[in-house]
């Protein structure tokens, strides 16, 4: 008699054409160049499939020979902007799309732990490879809620498990100890950690066995060459859409500790990251965030990585409100600084 579990796995092989992969296979594979798609949406705010068939296909096309994975439905992708069954239409399609030549990984997160739970177990069936949960938000709970919230999700799952600690958006940061726990079960096996400085990445590792658990640099190529040294194996980050190759060599160069070369490979990234800082300070966002660490950048940065994905000829579309699109004279100078990058 066959288990639930592998009855499932068959399931999707039937399906799909192949099977999502075991939660020991993708701690192996949680490593290099772990690329951000947004969301795409008509002018309309509809939900665009179309588009994201295309970019999820342009993703896997830059990612043949390198180490990494495909992300969808976080921030970047306005997960908080979307229905469950939204959500679950546009993982359909990307895990279609990808077919097994890249890790899939999904987030699932929600407020409550029963919802959280409920829509993991649905994408789950769809055949997504890793479920990224989010910390729960907008009302606080102690250690031991977080510890009672995380593990009630990995224990109702099969895949493998990260977790998005993300506290500039969730207002709660899961502590070194309870990511130690947490670390322990078996089908949790990395955290996207959105670290602001180098210190709490460092004990994050402390903390944590790196032959059971890997901590990846969440806030991507800004903060990877100084979490590179700690051997942290992966990055999140959008610029795979926006500058490939730049990318994959800087990955590479932090790999190799050449940290010169990765040096002046990001300082070709400052025009991009001055001109959001530039659209940010025109605006008033009241935030409770630091704005030294980027936080009132969440209300921009997805419209900027669109329009710059439809300069260099992909889909890019609309933001959900309340979330504001660029200005056509913003536009205008994007192309600019895209043409001063060298990516365009």
């Amino acid at each position: 008699m066959l288990s639930t579990k592998t009855q499932k796995r068959q399931r999707l092989k039937k399906e799909y054409g192949r099977m999502s992969l075991s939660y020991q296979q993708m701690f192996e594979q949680t490593k290099g160049v772990i690329s951000l798609l947004p969301t795409h949406f008509n002018r309309d705010e509809s939900l665009d499939l179309g588009a994201m068939r295309e970019t999820a296909e342009y993703a896997c096309q830059q990612l043949k020979g390198h180490d990494g994975a495909i992300m969808i439905a976080g921030s970047t992708s306005e997960f908080y902007a979307m229905t469950d069954e939204e959500t679950l239409q546009m993982i359909d399609a990307v895990v279609k799309t990808v077919n097994g030549r890249a890790p899939v990984i999904a987030g699932t997160g929600r407020a409550a732990t029963r919802l959280t739970v409920d829509i993991s177990k649905r994408a789950q069936e769809l055949g997504i490879d890793c479920a990224l949960v989010s910390n729960p938000y907008y009302m606080q709970v102690t250690d031991e809620g977080l510890y009672r919230h995380f593990s009630m999700i990995a224990e109702a799952l099969d895949i493998g498990i990260m977790i998005y600690n993300n506290p500039s958006t969730s207002k709660m940061f899961v502590p070194p100890h309870i990511m130690g726990r947490l670390s322990k079960l078996p089908n949790i096996i990395a955290s996207k950690e959105n670290a602001t400085t180098i210190e709490k990445y460092y004990w994050m590792r402390a903390k944590t066995d790196s032959k059971e658990f890997k901590v990846c640099c969440g806030i991507g190529h800004l903060n990877y060459m100084y979490e590179a040294p700690f051997g942290c194996p992966a990055m999140v980050t959008e610029l795979m859409l926006l500058a490939p190759e730049l990318i994959f060599a800087f990955y590479d160069a932090c790999q190799k500790k050449e940290f010169q070369e990765a040096n002046r490979l990001m300082d070709c990234v400052i025009p991009y990251h001055e001109f959001i800082a530039d659209c940010v300070a025109r605006r008033n966002i009241p935030s409770t965030n630091d704005p030294e660490i980027g936080g009132r950048a969440t209300a921009l940065y997805q419209s900027v990585l669109k329009c710059a994905m439809e300069l260099r000829g992909l889909p890019g579309g609309v933001v959900r409100e309340p979330l504001e699109n660029l200005t056509g004279p913003e536009i205008d100078e994007l192309r600019a600084v895209m043409e001063r990058c060298g990516w365009i």
